[in-house]
């Protein structure tokens, strides 16, 4: 019965959600404010702006990209129904109901449970442990090259010996691309950007990085696109980010691996017995 009801005030919440958004375009008039501003009353009770801005950052993302003010009038009218509903609850004597405060006793244990882990985690992820990960992320993700390259597709050999042709001759190269390539770069000169060596199929890719800066080849490319003619732009040089770039990155993958270790500390050498369907113990 308990996920019945936990069920059922998720849909609740859904449908209000959803009845809210559509009036949220007629707000466009109302203003963020102070948020001890009180935005509405319900029966004497006083719903205050810093109500209405935790129920917007409760709200989905897609309705959280529309300006604050514009949702502020019909987030406050929404939270009074959610008072009207609290007060017919505790009248009827809910706050008092076993259902309502195993729930709530849930919660608490949930909530313990998580503020106590986030304090254990927040101990051990010290500017050594996340130093010491930045470490480990640069011996994975040492500086890559890259190269700048443009290309011409055709589908024939003898249409790509034609195009190295009249390059050899003094034709521009991305002119002769927008002409005569048949890929979708072709409109933009065959011009590729940037990418790595594993980005593109071989020996395509191969062959790019094979290339001098400002250079082209002399011989047709085949892949299993048609054939290629290939002139490479510029070589570089990719440093991994810094350690402040990745840093909420390194933190979240640190905190994960404590909670691991923290989870395996407590279970070592605790009584820990699973059931199955039958009631009998499922050996670990």
């Amino acid at each position: 019965m308990m996920h019945d009801v936990l069920r059922r005030t998720a849909a609740v919440g859904a449908l209000v959600v959803a009845l809210a958004a559509p009036a949220a375009f007629a707000q466009s008039d109302a203003a963020e404010g102070d948020e001890n501003r009180v935005v509405a009353t319900v029966n004497g009770s006083e719903i205050l702006m810093s109500d209405v801005m935790e129920a917007l950052v409760a709200l989905p993302p897609q309705y959280q990209q529309f300006p604050p003010e514009m949702l502020v009038g019909i987030l406050a009218d929404q939270l009074a129904t959610g008072r009207l509903i609290e007060q017919q609850a505790l009248d009827d004597g809910l706050g008092d109901d076993p259902e309502v405060l195993a729930l709530l006793e849930q919660a608490r244990l949930g909530i313990i449970q998580e503020v106590w882990l986030a304090r254990a985690i927040d101990e051990r992820a010290t500017d050594d442990r996340l130093a010491a990960a930045y470490d480990v992320f640069l011996e994975q993700n040492p500086p890559s090259e890259q190269v700048s390259a443009r290309h011409i597709l055709v589908e024939t050999e003898e249409e790509a010996n034609a195009a190295i042709e009249r390059l050899q001759a003094g034709e521009d190269f991305a002119d002769l691309a927008r002409e005569l390539s048949v890929g979708p770069s072709g409109e933009n000169g065959g011009d590729l950007g940037y990418f790595s060596l594993g980005d593109m199929v071989e020996p395509f890719g191969e062959v790019a990085f094979g290339l001098e800066a400002g250079t082209f080849t002399t011989e047709p490319v085949e892949t299993q696109f048609g054939w290629h003619v290939i002139k490479t732009e510029e070589h570089r040089t990719v440093e991994p980010p810094s350690f402040d770039d990745i840093r909420p990155q390194l933190v979240d993958a640190t905190a994960a691996e404590i909670a691991q270790e923290i989870a395996a500390e407590l279970r070592e050498g605790a009584e820990i017995v699973i059931f199955g369907p039958d009631g009998e113990p499922i050996e670990q």
